[in-house]
């Protein structure tokens, strides 16, 4: 199943790091979410849903009669989605971490050009 945090997330216009502030978690939390790579708990899955004014099945994926929602995208706009995310948790690591910090800024710079 496919969530629709992202979608929602970004129709609001906002990043993963000011939704987790707004529902309680840690933009990780939010990350992982959005790549269905964490189960949405209950609680959190009606934070949601209170939060964007839509469903709970809206929040998972399914709209008007359970119907899956999937975003119309190809395989290039995937990846530079997943690129996205996967920036957007490297700079969030821990400071003290100086030479692992080092070597993901170097990444990144490389990264940020193909986006």
């Amino acid at each position: 199943m496919r969530s629709n945090i992202r979608q929602l997330r970004k129709q609001r216009n906002i990043s993963q790091k000011v939704l987790g502030e707004q529902i309680g978690l840690s933009q990780q939390v939010v990350s992982r979410m959005e790549r269905d790579r964490s189960k949405i708990q209950i609680d959190v899955l009606i934070n949601l849903a209170e939060y964007f004014h839509v469903s709970t099945d809206c929040v998972l994926g399914y709209c008007d009669g359970g119907e899956k929602d999937e975003p119309a995208e190809d395989e290039d706009s995937m990846q530079n989605e997943e690129v996205e995310l996967n920036i957007e948790e490297m700079e969030e690591l821990e400071p003290s971490d100086r030479m692992k910090r080092q070597a993901v800024w170097q990444l990144l710079a490389e990264l940020k050009r193909y986006l």
